[in-house]
């Protein structure tokens, strides 16, 4: 096991049959679902020989399915050896996702120091946390949550170049985006609520929308 001996994450209630079936399917849909979206995306793109573009958005679907996919692997799998190293990859996965996002929006805005140095910023961070979650498991995980949501809205310095670059339909429903994961966290701290893990990835999963409808829209 590589979480700590007194890690609060093993002294939690085990899940039900219903929680995780609900949870599980959750997670298919979002695969699915990003699937059908990315794939459709991705061809749009190639088909108009944008290949930069197709690139960052490559980046973007990879960070997805590796946060959806390992979640999935996690959450479904017993308690194991086996669960706490996906556990690792799991939450790894959430940086490389927040990373890929930014990849595909900076893609949007004209060149700049500030989205050079913005997207340096952001990737850097990614890394570090990735690093972090796979060397040091379940050591920080109340700070890698802070962590997460700073590195998300750390978009709000960039505000200028966004407006100029996207339409306001896409900002707004970034900011959505962004306020239905941080409105999620909610229910992934209310552990004695039934189906709680469920509802928080159903939160990540409507964010996550949110955010590919603002960058299908922006790439038109």
């Amino acid at each position: 096991m590589s979480l700590p001996g007194d890690h609060p994450r093993l002294t939690k209630r085990p899940f039900t049959l219903g929680e995780l079936v609900a949870d599980g399917v959750v997670h298919a849909i979002a695969l699915l679902a990003g699937l059908i979206a990315f794939s459709a995306l991705l061809y749009h793109v190639l088909a108009r020989q944008e290949f930069a573009l197709f690139a960052a958005l490559a980046i973007y679907a990879a960070g997805f399915f590796l946060m959806f996919g390992f979640s999935l692997a996690y959450n479904m799998a017993p308690p194991s050896a086996l669960k706490w190293m996906l556990r690792r990859f799991d939450h790894s996965a959430i940086y490389i996702m927040i990373a890929g996002t930014y990849t595909a929006i900076l893609a949007q805005f004209d060149p700049s120091w500030q989205v050079w140095v913005l997207g340096a910023v952001v990737w850097a961070g990614a890394v570090l946390g990735a690093l972090v979650k796979l060397a040091l498991p379940g050591r920080y995980d109340r700070l890698s949550v802070v962590a997460y949501i700073a590195l998300g809205w750390m978009g709000v310095l960039a505000i200028g170049p966004a407006r100029a670059s996207l339409p306001d339909v896409s900002l707004w429903l970034i900011v959505l985006g962004g306020l239905a994961y941080v409105g999620g966290v909610a229910f992934y701290k209310w552990h004695r609520l039934r189906f709680h893990n469920a509802i928080w990835h159903l939160c990540v999963a409507v964010a996550a929308g949110l955010h590919f409808a603002a960058i299908a829209i922006a790439v038109g």
